[in-house]
């Protein structure tokens, strides 16, 4: 997985971080089979408090359902709603 980070400039003016992840067809295998990527902000220059989860499914509403069962009580969530049940 290639991991980069960069600070620029919008057309208007305006300042943008762009955080860029490049999957390799290792890694997409590794989504496929239901392993999920998860690595620290401070590989890409970002704060450590920061974690990144990469998975995938077969569709939003699919991976919606999965990561449900991972929601505590107190977990602050917000899911679009044309991805609700």
């Amino acid at each position: 997985m290639l991991k980069m980070y960069a600070q620029g400039t919008r057309p208007d003016g305006s300042s943008v971080r762009l955080v860029i992840f490049g999957l390799s067809y290792k890694n997409l295998d590794k989504l496929r089979e239901g392993r999920p990527i998860k690595f620290s902000g401070s590989t890409c220059r970002l704060d450590d408090d920061i974690e990144f989860l990469i998975f995938a499914g077969e569709s939003e509403q699919e991976m919606q359902r999965k990561f449900a069962d991972l929601i505590g009580p107190d977990t602050e969530v917000h899911i679009d709603p044309k991805l609700r049940d």
